[in-house]
């Protein structure tokens, strides 16, 4: 079985070939022998007049044997391709110039004379020849009057034996046969030609095949193209559009085995922040029943504040993942409505405010209007600014500054949450919204936290088609940015 696409348009194109060869010289044999009688026809189509108006064919109506002898004698030698016959009016051969032995027909059809003489019909027209059943040829013909019978015919035979027998010679010959053989080898380069330019076209269509076996069995293994012509062929836009296949599968690989190590590193730090406070609350618990009787009333709402303090960890922990995982299954609607930005930072800050007196932190805010409306989902909103001033307040010293500034760009509400704190380390920046990410324990921050706020307050942003950005001095200053479209009444 020939599974080759090489092989198989090699074959399509042989068959094709021998077709067309055949088909070509059947045509030109054809055409040729058709054009050759009708040129015949037309050079001696008045010869049969000629013979008519120059001989006295009839004396008292009958055939005037003399004269036709005398006739078929001359025009033997100057012709002798033709044959000439004296019809009676319904085809019955009269006399003729032929040997007697070799006539087989006493009568021949009129039916293609009268055509013939009447011109109803395109040259070259056949009629019978009457050496030869099976056999037709061209003729000349013209009407011979009888005084009292229906006018006879002279008919002539154009291409006698002698011509046809000079025919086969030339068609045996060594030119013919030469002619023959330039035909076939002609087409013979002309197919190995044709067939080296379909190797040669099917050759990249080949590298591709191999290219995309390779890519099958090893899709982590991206490759090589090279740079393909600019509005090339379709095996080039097929090579165009396997490499950007391939390049975008590679990419997907690469998210994956990411993603993959992300939810191991995400395991194991879920893991590990459960396990702390659970332990923690354990150990507490476990001491309360064993030793409650022994205890002091104060060493006990010790143990229980504490205890209590682990849950509020624990919850808070639970609750920031399910959030999380509703935000990546994109299981929570954004509501986008048009709402008063001033407001809910004011509401914000009334909200931290005896966090930030108890801390001795400066909370503010610096807005350039009071009345600017923003497109946005106002309860995402709200959590994005909640867990940046979380994280700004884990990382400010008493004594610092928190500020939450806007500004108007572009039809664009810019909003920056900044503080005093530590700072962020440049080499950290690109990290600190990856889930569970926490900076070095050794800084002076808070260390009660789960490291996924920022990693929401990145995919609700995402979900605002917009994006959070970060800038840091460490030990000056931080700056967390992000903007909302502006509304218009």
């Amino acid at each position: 079985m020939i599974k080759s696409l090489f092989a198989k348009l090699s074959l399509v194109l042989l068959l094709v070939f021998i077709s067309l060869s055949i088909l070509t010289v059947s045509i030109t044999y054809f055409s040729s022998h058709l054009y050759q009688q009708e040129v015949m026809q037309k050079l001696n189509a008045r010869i049969a007049e000629h013979i008519v108006k120059e001989t006295e064919l009839l004396k008292d109506d009958r055939v005037n044997h003399p004269a036709l002898r005398q006739l078929f004698k001359s025009l033997m030698v100057l012709n002798p391709n033709i044959e000439i016959y004296l019809l009676d009016h319904e085809g019955g051969i009269l006399a003729f110039s032929a040997p007697t032995w070799k006539v087989v027909r006493m009568s021949v059809d009129t039916a293609p004379i009268k055509r013939y003489l009447g011109q109803q019909s395109l040259l070259p027209v056949r009629g019978d020849d009457p050496r030869n059943y099976d056999r037709s040829k061209v003729f000349s013909a013209y009407p011979v009057p009888f005084n009292n019978k229906p006018d006879g015919y002279v008919y002539v035979i154009l291409g006698g034996e002698i011509y046809e027998s000079v025919v086969q010679t030339i068609q045996s010959s060594h030119i013919l046969s030469l002619s023959l053989l330039i035909i076939v080898a002609g087409l013979v380069v002309l197919f190995l030609l044709s067939i080296f330019m379909f190797k040669k076209i099917t050759r990249r269509i080949q590298q591709l095949a191999v290219k995309i076996n390779d890519f099958e069995r090893s899709p982590a293994t991206l490759p090589v193209f090279e740079h393909p012509k600019i509005n090339g062929d379709e095996i080039n836009q097929l090579n165009q559009a396997f490499a950007s296949m391939a390049f975008k599968t590679h990419q997907q690989i690469d998210e994956l085995q990411t993603n993959d190590d992300l939810r191991r590193k995400l395991v194991a730090n879920v893991s590990h922040d459960l396990r702390t406070p659970l332990a923690t609350l354990q150990g507490y618990i476990e001491t309360l029943l064993m030793k409650d009787d022994q205890l002091e009333p104060e060493l006990r709402k010790q143990y229980l504040n504490t205890a209590i303090k682990h849950c509020h960890r624990l919850n808070k922990l639970v609750s920031e993942l399910f959030e999380l995982a509703r935000l990546d299954a994109q299981e929570t609607r954004v509501h986008i409505e048009a709402f008063n930005l001033a407001e809910l930072i004011e509401d914000i800050i009334a909200k931290y405010d005896l966090r930030a007196r108890q801390k001795s932190i400066s909370l503010q805010a610096d807005y350039f209007a009071t009345d600017v409306f923003v497109m946005a989902d106002v309860a995402m909103i709200e959590r994005v600014l909640e867990n940046l001033l979380d994280n700004a307040f884990r990382h400010v010293p008493p004594g610092g500054n928190i500020k939450i500034t806007t500004n108007e760009v572009n039809e664009q509400i810019e909003i920056y949450v900044k503080d005093t704190g530590c700072g962020i380390p440049e080499s950290e920046l690109p990290l600190i919204f990856d889930r569970f990410y926490q900076l070095d324990q050794s800084r002076n921050t808070e260390n009660q936290h789960s490291g996924l706020g920022l990693a929401i307050v990145k995919k609700i942003m995402e979900l605002h088609n917009s994006i959070i950005q970060v800038s840091s001095i460490p030990q000056k200053e931080t700056v967390f940015s992000f903007s909302l479209p502006v509304y218009h009444q």
